[in-house]
């Protein structure tokens, strides 16, 4: 888990990940940024300790998975080097999120 923390002391975003030792991956389990600090270049940082983490590891590259209709978050991920290399029209079937497709974008972490 990485934490970054706002001048006042209160938690402006973080990011959870777990190591896959067998495919040589780092899961981004979740990123989140408060809305008050988006724009900030947070996202980019938490995901920045999440490549040097994963450097640590032994991971060869990040995964994650978002929702179609979060066009905001999958333009931030592009950005970050990230494209897509999976899709699951299944995953959300069953829960509120219904209809909307899982993308998995991946990004290389030399």
């Amino acid at each position: 888990m990485f934490v970054a923390v706002a001048g006042d002391g209160t938690v402006a975003g973080f990011a959870a990940v777990s190591h896959s030792a067998w495919n040589r991956r780092l899961v981004v389990e979740d990123i989140e940024v408060a809305p008050a600090h988006r724009g900030r270049g947070l996202g980019r940082g938490l995901m920045e300790c999440a490549a040097e983490f994963a450097r640590e590891c032994g991971a060869v590259h990040l995964w994650l998975e978002v929702s179609s209709v979060n066009a905001p978050a999958v333009h931030a991920y592009r950005r970050m080097g990230f494209s897509l290399c999976g899709l699951d029209a299944a995953l959300y079937d069953g829960t509120p999120s219904r209809g909307e497709r899982a993308l998995y974008m991946a990004r290389p972490c030399p």
